[in-house]
């Protein structure tokens, strides 16, 4: 180290006194020792800042987590202030690989670099056409596929905006033509700066919630550049096909001039005691008074409000203040009015009880660019009229030094009303949407940021351009916790920019709005986290809703104690797995899936999803070959299922519950792992049916490897519950055995299923009676009626007949052979306005059997439908046809009660249960006393007759 006392030490070595030199010496080490500290010192107060700049980079946004800092973080500069060190790790650990939301069953992925530069104002856009102060001009032919209109502009100054507004929602042209848009420039010295639009025209088809209220209209926009201006030509050319008689049937071009300035929208809600301030504000702006105007739009009740404006004007004559008053009320739509009134090319939002600095609009208006959206900063005033800081403007200052500013960096202020300018003719394309009890102002800019992608300014911070906040109990902060404000509003405002993600294009803007929605959902989670009870009321709102982020999979992730296992579950088309859907929807508790790949074997309908919408979180498929019975797919399934329940449980506290339901006795094993390796998560196991018994009441047969068994600590477990294991290696009958031991809830869809399976159980007497105590009866659910309408099969009925479908297989012990004989009966009597829809797998089964009993005439069959379609055509029939399993001399009580049932209750037609005696099927049709359910039994062909001459009468009467 370089000595920076030398002349201490060179008297310490010259021979001095010893006084002195002991003296100099320690005033040497005294000075050293100084130094030290204060290196520490600073070094401490660099560690401190750093710090206090990470803090308050991590609290800019809601989004950030302290403990996953630099995974989730949404932004580099975000960071700077970190230490060097960390802030290269991080720049290199984003150059190595994507950004991953782990918080994602899907790993929703997160870019932060901009992908698309494109200036979207500059395209044809599909917007809303309700701008007050428009011209119209007509089109003329000038070819086949070219028409134009000559718009006069002597002495404007601004921007020039046209369009062409829809007639009744109706397009003016095809949409599918291409089409060129010239704008030419007309000036005394002729034609000059002629600009070419080329499309394609963005997303109309299917967008209008994207897009905004109708009416719609196609626009576009031209700056114009010289006062010397005459006229603009606009050329409108086509390719692609078409009728060129449709193009020259063109409406009227309308049009309009934005003239320079800046207008200030002021809505105002019965606020005659906090206008005054705001006005003030605005009369002592440095901006000139021709340079900007103020609309100020009254939608409340008439607290003298008008009056007072009124008198207001006549003694600020200056200020060039406007006043409408709307009908209605509501801020969202005095915004949508104050932006169709609005005259000038850029636009700012100034609620009536916030004010602003003299400084205000005049940087802002400097700053602003059709292009760019100019930001100010943002003062908090408390209730006693003190200034705070937030983390809005934590967010400005510390981006304000940045070469370019992300949507990231300063995410929180992009979608608040306040403190910003947008570009007049752009904000004009889209409406606030009225029907929003709040966050319209979130909906409004999310959707103008992702289509028009602006660049952000920040000058206005840098020059002090301040916009004062003031807090009331209304603001959103403060608002009470209520499944109003923080599940419902705050869904409607996901959902509509959820609905927007289509239409957006780059992963850059598309990360953003899902930050978005992100930041909304924190409110949804916060509540439910408090308020599990209304999870189930939550779930419904999403019943129906195409969701493109998985929002409602990241809420219901962050909710989950229950991990279902299901080895078969949807999308895929199975009984089993649509049933164990239905069960999770019925339940309204959020969960975890771990089921199998059944590619291969069943079809996929991703529609199913929607059964559990909001409940269904995290969703782990294994890749395992599927099969039913075969022992190294079980235990593989099982195996794997417990490794990555584990590695969920490694991020999270232990389930709470597991759930597993079983055809496929794969979920049951490993179910029954899980149970071993966590002994006190409640473990619930359902039967749809017998596992070990098939239909014909034989055993089916599977070996499983009962070494395997004995290693995963099964027998050990059994012994300890006082169970001598079974000697059996039947895969089918470890798998009830396994689920009647550790289960600590066994649901059977039946009684007589209950009594059925322990009836031929092996345990010891005192064992069954235990699994009697801990045994649930649950019938199969049956979905919400909003799900019987999410399909609309195209198929016809005969008005004139009796229309009674049948769903389903034929089997050894289910066909429709009595069914066709009583129709044979009926039909030789003479009623012959009776048909049977047959909906089935195996239809040439069907019209053999049809054919033979000489009733084909009054049949038809049709192929097998995916599930939905299944629901919404039980609306369509009068009756629908359900038969029990015919076990009799086969089974000494009837264990099974068709799943179908619960769909068919769900739709408002009748039914024909045709019935074994003393099913649980007949017990429920005999004790139906609506006079829906109509009765016939197995091989008794004269109640078979009677039940199509009943349906027939109550059909009739």
């Amino acid at each position: 180290m370089t000595n920076k006392y030398p002349d201490e030490h060179t008297a310490i070595r010259s021979g001095l006194p010893s006084y002195e030199k002991k003296m100099r010496l320690e005033l040497a080490d005294l000075r050293r020792e100084k130094d030290e500290l204060e290196r520490e010192l600073s070094v401490l107060k660099n560690n401190l800042s750093a710090a206090e700049n990470q803090v308050r980079v991590v609290q800019s946004s809601a989004a950030y987590r302290i403990g996953i800092l630099i995974i989730n973080s949404r932004s580099i500069r975000g960071l700077v202030r970190l230490p060097w060190r960390l802030y290269k790790i991080f720049v290199e650990y984003r150059k190595s690989r994507r950004i991953v939301n782990e918080d994602s069953p899907e790993g929703v992925e997160v870019f932060n670099v901009p992908e698309d530069n494109r200036a979207d104002f500059k395209r044809v856009w599909v917007g809303a056409a309700n701008s007050t102060g428009s011209s119209e001009v007509p089109f003329t032919g000038i070819g086949d596929d070219t028409v134009e209109a000559v718009v006069a502009a002597s002495g404007a100054q601004g921007t020039l905006v046209f369009s062409l507004p829809f007639e009744n929602g109706i397009p003016p042209f095809d949409l599918s033509l291409e089409v060129t848009v010239s704008l030419i420039e007309v000036t005394e010295k002729g034609e000059h700066n002629a600009q070419e639009i080329s499309g394609p025209i963005s997303g109309y088809l299917g967008c209008n919630p994207f897009l905004g209220e109708n009416p719609l209209a196609l626009f576009f926009a031209y700056q114009l550049s010289s006062a010397e201006t005459k006229s603009v030509t606009v050329r409108l050319s086509f390719t692609g096909g078409g009728d060129p008689a449709v193009v020259m049937q063109l409406p009227a071009l309308r049009y309009r001039v934005y003239t320079p300035g800046i207008s200030v929208i002021l809505p105002s809600y019965m606020g005659i005691n906090t206008l005054g301030r705001c006005l003030e504000s605005l009369k002592e702006q440095s901006l000139g008074f021709d340079d900007f105007e103020v609309i100020a739009i009254l939608n409340g009740p008439d607290d003298g409000t008008e009056s007072w404006l009124q008198e207001y004007i006549k003694k600020n004559q200056a200020l060039n203040l406007n006043v409408i008053k709307s009908s209605f009320s509501g801020a969202s739509i005095a915004r949508n009015r104050g932006i169709e009134a609005a005259a000038r090319e850029y636009v700012t939002f100034i609620d009536d009880d916030d004010y602003v600095s003299p400084n205000y609009l005049e940087a802002l208006l400097a700053a602003s660019a059709p292009e760019q959206m100019a930001l100010a900063t943002v003062i908090d005033i408390d209730g006693s009229g003190q200034e705070c800081d937030n983390r809005i403007n934590q967010q400005l200052e510390n981006a304000r030094s940045y070469s370019s500013c992300s949507y990231n960096d300063v995410s929180s202020v992009l979608t608040m009303n306040a403190c910003k300018s947008l570009p007049t003719f752009l904000a004009a394309q889209l409406r606030y949407d009225a029907d929003m009890k709040s966050g319209e102002d979130v909906c409004f800019f999310s959707r103008y940021l992702g289509r028009y992608s602006p660049k952000l300014s920040l000058q206005p911070v840098v020059a002090k351009a301040t916009y004062y906040r003031v807090l009331s109990e209304n603001s959103v902060s403060r608002k009470p916790h209520s499944f109003a404000f923080n599940v419902e509003e705050r869904l409607a405002v996901m959902q509509s920019i959820d609905s927007c993600l289509p239409f957006v294009s780059g992963a850059y803007k598309r990360a953003f709005l899902t930050s978005k929605i992100s930041a909304q959902s924190n409110f949804v989670r916060t509540y439910l986290e408090s308020n599990r009870d209304e999870i189930g009321r939550y779930a419904t709102l999403l019943q129906g809703v195409s969701i493109v982020s998985e929002y409602d999979k990241r809420i219901a992730a962050s909710l989950s104690e229950v991990l279902v296992y299901s080895y078969c579950f949807a999308p895929y088309l199975d009984t089993a797995g649509i049933v164990m859907a239905k069960r999770i929807q019925a339940l309204g508790k959020p969960v975890d899936v771990v089921c199998n790949s059944m590619n291969g074997i069943r079809k996929v309908d991703r529609r199913l999803d929607h059964i559990t919408a909001g409940l269904v979180g995290r969703k782990i498929v294994m890749k395992g070959r599927p099969s039913f019975s075969g022992w190294p797919e079980v235990k593989q399934f099982a195996v794997e299922a417990n490794k990555a329940a584990e590695n969920l449980e490694k991020n999270r506290p232990p389930y709470k519950e597991i759930y597993s339901r079983a055809m496929w006795v794969a979920s049951h094993f490993a179910a029954a792992l899980h149970k071993l390796r966590q002994p006190e998560v409640f473990w619930r196991a359902e039967f749809s049916d017998p596992l070990l018994k098939d239909v014909q009441g034989a055993d089916r047969e599977m070996v499983l490897d009962i070494a395997w068994l004995k290693r995963a600590g099964f027998y050990d477990a059994l012994k300890s519950k006082g169970i001598t294991p079974p000697e059996t290696d039947n895969l089918f009958a470890w798998g009830e055995t396994l689920a009647y031991a550790l289960a600590d809830e066994i649901i059977f869809t039946n009684s007589n299923q209950l009594t059925y399976m322990l009836g031929y159980c092996d345990l010891p007497s005192e064992a069954i009676e235990d699994v009697r105590k801990r045994s649930v009866i649950s019938h199969h659910p049956t979905l919400p009626a909003l799900f019987y309408n999410v399909a609309d099969p195209d198929y016809e009925v005969d008005e004139d007949c009796i229309n009674i479908a049948y769903f389903g297989s034929f089997y050894a012990t289910r066909g429709l052979g009595e069914v066709f004989r009583a129709l044979d009966g009926v039909v030789r009597d003479g009623v012959v306005r009776i048909k049977l829809h047959v909906f089935t797998s195996n239809g040439q089964d069907a019209i053999r059997e049809a054919s033979g009993l000489g009733v084909s005439d009054y049949i038809v069959v049709n192929e097998y439908v995916g599930f939905y379609e299944f629901l919404a055509l039980t609306n369509k029939f009068d009756c629908l046809l359900v038969g029990d399993a015919n076990t009799t001399g086969l089974k000494a009580i009837n264990p099974y009660l068709p799943s179908k049932l619960s769909d068919y209750l769900g739709s408002g037609s009748a039914i024909w249960a045709l019935c074994e005696k003393g099913s649980v099927l007949h017990e429920i049709a005999s004790s139906d006393d609506s006079g829906r359910m109509i009765v016939s039994y197995c091989d008794d062909h004269a109640s078979h007759v009677m039940a199509l001459k009943l349906i027939q009468q109550r059909l009739d009467g």
